[in-house]
């Protein structure tokens, strides 16, 4: 009688290992977040952004320049602020070539559901909005930055309906981007992770640091 309740337990044991090795594994999360050393804010940025080309011939056979397109939000002590991203990078060296470095964008231009979203490029300084640790790294040396400040409901809307182009407007001229790596998955989550909306911010910018 013995020998069967052993059996009967050590089958138990057998069945619930086996049921352990079964489970799912956590899925690793899309975001980013950290307390930046050099402003004290925390900062939540995605780790896939959407990386949107346009070709530049005019420079050399194949050039292109990019912008990696991520959210990023910024928390000062529960003031919370919503940012896009917009990082300027390209395949050609312009020293090499002699051309002078691009101006960075001062104005984004998006079409969604039939219309056109505009919003002007809040800084190019992401360390006066707190942001003292360079985000959205591209694998070559980064031109500069453009931050455009959102809301919830904005990065939602990307989220939803993410475009496969986007203008971006420099000197008053017009560039025209197109998609060529998506990151739906961790904008999905950067959108889902957000209260129901953040307003954006008004008045003078605070400036962080010397």
């Amino acid at each position: 009688m013995k020998d069967v309740r052993r059996g009967a337990i050590f089958a138990l044991l057998l069945l619930s290992s086996g049921c352990a090795h079964t489970l799912p594994p956590t899925e690793k999360s899309r975001i980013t977040e950290y307390l930046d050393p050099q402003t004290a804010m925390t900062v939540r940025v995605v780790s896939e952004p959407f990386v949107y080309g346009r070709d530049a011939p005019e420079l050399a056979v194949n050039a292109r320049d990019y912008l990696s397109v991520g959210a990023v939000e910024l928390d000062n002590m529960g003031k919370h602020r919503i940012f896009l991203a917009l990082v300027s990078w390209s395949t050609i060296d312009r020293a090499r070539v002699g051309a002078a470095s691009p101006t960075l964008p001062e104005r984004l231009e998006v079409q969604t559901a039939g219309s056109t979203r505009e919003w002007a490029v809040t800084s190019h300084h992401p360390r006066e909005l707190g942001a003292g640790v360079a985000v959205l790294e591209p694998p070559v040396e980064r031109f500069g930055e453009s931050w455009v400040e959102l809301r919830a409901s904005d990065i939602r809307a990307l989220a939803a309906a993410p475009p496969d182009a986007i203008d971006v407007v420099v000197e008053g001229l017009r560039q025209h981007f197109t998609l060529w790596r998506r990151g739906d998955a961790a904008l999905s989550e950067f959108a889902a992770s957000l209260p129901a909306d953040i307003p954006a911010a008004r008045g003078r910018r605070r400036h962080v640091g010397p």
